[in-house]
């Protein structure tokens, strides 16, 4: 978990393909309570269950792409131009052209009085969409640094909520990039 190094109770996995075209992404999340309010296109998804992608073009780049997408497939899709907090120009006006996304819910989606599985979400997102791309595809070769993380609301968690990384950060903000991983594609 970040700023503390413990595991997550709530486990979740994670695969990334790619092809000329896109980056998949599948999650796998395991949630008692999976449950997500939010509708519309660019709100508030991280207050409530979410699984998050950032992905940044190498470390000596100064722009990432952050993509939120809550249970019900809701996106949050911004482009952010320097590191830091204050993060500086936030393109939250910015839409991932072409982004798919399907959710798969294993259980009763914002139901408390049952208990749940978890949920699934694929996300296909192109290439020529982001913006430091310049509509090319990454090379075999190339590396970039990627960060997944999720937020897991839960009744059955012992703080009610619960933020978890594939990046060992020192702190509990998803938008250090020195911290992520290295995405090689091969």
């Amino acid at each position: 978990m970040p700023g503390t190094g413990a595991p997550a109770q709530s486990h979740t996995v994670a695969r990334l393909l790619w092809d000329n075209t896109n980056l998949y992404i599948c999650y796998e999340a395991s949630d008692l309570d999976v449950w997500s309010h939010h509708r519309e296109h660019d709100s508030a998804t991280y207050e409530e269950d979410v699984l998050e992608v950032f992905l940044k073009p190498g470390p000596n780049s100064d722009q990432y792409c952050n993509f939120e997408i809550n249970a019900l497939g809701t996106v949050y899709d911004a482009a952010i131009q320097r590191e830091g907090f204050p993060m500086g120009p936030r393109w939250k006006a910015w839409n991932c052209e072409g982004l798919q996304v399907g959710i798969r819910v294993l259980g009763s989606l914002n139901d408390g009085g049952d208990q749940d599985q978890g949920w699934v979400m694929e996300v296909a997102i192109p290439f020529a969409s982001l913006p430091f791309c310049k509509g090319r595809p990454p090379v075999p070769g190339d590396e970039w640094l990627f960060h997944l993380g999720r937020y897991d609301y839960s009744l059955y968690l012992p703080t009610g909520c619960e933020l978890s990384s594939c990046a060992p950060l020192t702190r509990p903000s998803f938008h250090n990039a020195k911290e992520w991983l290295r995405l090689r594609f091969e």
